[in-house]
């Protein structure tokens, strides 16, 4: 892997009609003490996927052509145990590609990107990987607004009306041909986005074909940003296979007033479920920040911390919500998240109904 990033390094710097931009981050999340039902653990690295940070970005552009390259890294290993017998523990970093693509412009009007490429809409920041389509609470899809991504697969962007942008994109899966016979369906997955702006926001419709037998998104969106201090958007997402599986309003709002900033996401869901019954879902996250000299300290409400969660309304509802003061700090080139997390589930029993821990986050930036 190192022999490849090299390379491509090399290759991209090597290219002269490139300007090449170069950026690297490090992140790593880590819990000072955590507490599970009777259990309290200390000092410990998360092994986890690292969602929101790209280890490595490379890009280069000109006025007709460039490219991108994203490295993301998550951890590996094992902790000790095999099949309940003690094993050596080992841990190991490992690099993944998470984007990869190569774009040109025949005309300056027509972009044609083949590799790594996305259909999407609008994404909330807060947990900005949470895709809300109409299924149930806890199983997001693709990360962020994405309704097909992110793929190998080759996307059009077209803008020739002036305010107005289509984009379609064919996907060709996982391990599969852009095009087969083979069972007689002609494509693996494809979408078609329009995008009008106008001024202080836009409008969005995007159709999404996930493949043969698989669910079809019908989404209409808008966003506006014409009032001083907020912005906002809401989506309605219709998730189709064998007549209507669900339904989803996708919602989020910021508002900056001085030093402090509100920010919310409360999309409601209707999913199939038992009995083909339709059952009512969301999520709730909202987030305030206030900025001072040196350091910002948030609190942040939220049903999906981790990103598989959120409250279903049916005979088994139970309340569980997490509550999270923390502070954000720079020392020099890094970046520092400190808090205080405090989990309540009532789905739990006895001492771990209520759990917290203290998680920190560091991030380094070149």
């Amino acid at each position: 892997m190192k022999k490849i990033v090299m390379g491509i390094v090399a290759a991209a710097c090597a290219v002269s009609m490139f300007a090449v931009d170069f950026s690297a981050t490090v992140k790593m999340d880590t819990t000072i003490a955590n507490k599970a039902g009777d259990d309290v653990e200390f000092l410990k690295v998360n092994e986890k996927d690292q969602k929101d940070g790209d280890a490595l970005i490379i890009s280069g552009s000109s006025d007709k052509a460039g490219a991108q390259f994203q490295l993301w890294y998550r951890y590996e290993g094992t902790d000790g145990t095999e099949g309940g017998n003690p094993v050596l523990p080992t841990a190991k970093s490992a690099i993944h590609v998470r984007n990869v693509n190569i774009w040109f412009k025949p005309i300056d009007q027509v972009k044609i990107t083949v590799g790594n490429v996305a259909i999407d809409s609008y994404k909330e920041q807060i947990f900005w990987w949470h895709g809300v389509y109409g299924a149930k609470p806890g199983s997001w899809g693709a990360f962020g607004g994405e309704y097909i991504g992110t793929q190998a697969g080759v996307k059009g962007e077209f803008n020739v009306i002036d305010g107005f942008t289509f984009e379609a994109a064919l996907f060709q899966g996982i391990n599969t041909a852009m095009f087969s016979t083979a069972d007689g369906y002609a494509y693996k997955g494809y979408a078609v986005k329009g995008k009008y702006a106008f001024d202080g926001g836009s409008a969005t419709v995007v159709f999404a074909d996930k493949g043969k037998d698989q669910d079809k998104i019908i989404a209409l969106g808008a966003d506006y940003s014409g009032i001083d201090g907020l912005y906002f958007f809401a989506n309605l997402n219709l998730r189709i296979n064998d007549g209507l599986q669900g339904l989803s309003v996708d919602n989020y709002f910021k508002y900056n007033a001085d030093a402090l900033t509100i920010q919310g996401h409360l999309p409601f869901v209707m999913f199939k479920g038992a009995d083909d019954k339709m059952v009512p879902g969301m999520y709730a996250t909202l987030k305030f920040l206030y900025a001072m000299d040196g350091f910002t300290p948030y609190l942040l409400c939220t049903t999906e911390p981790d990103g598989d969660a959120g409250w279903v309304f049916d005979d088994n509802f139970k309340f569980f919500m997490t509550f999270q003061p923390g502070v954000t700090f720079n020392v020099g080139s890094a970046s520092f998240d400190a808090a205080f997390r405090l989990d309540f589930n009532d789905a739990n029993e006895g001492s771990a109904k209520v759990n917290w821990k203290v998680p920190v986050g560091i991030t380094c930036g070149l």
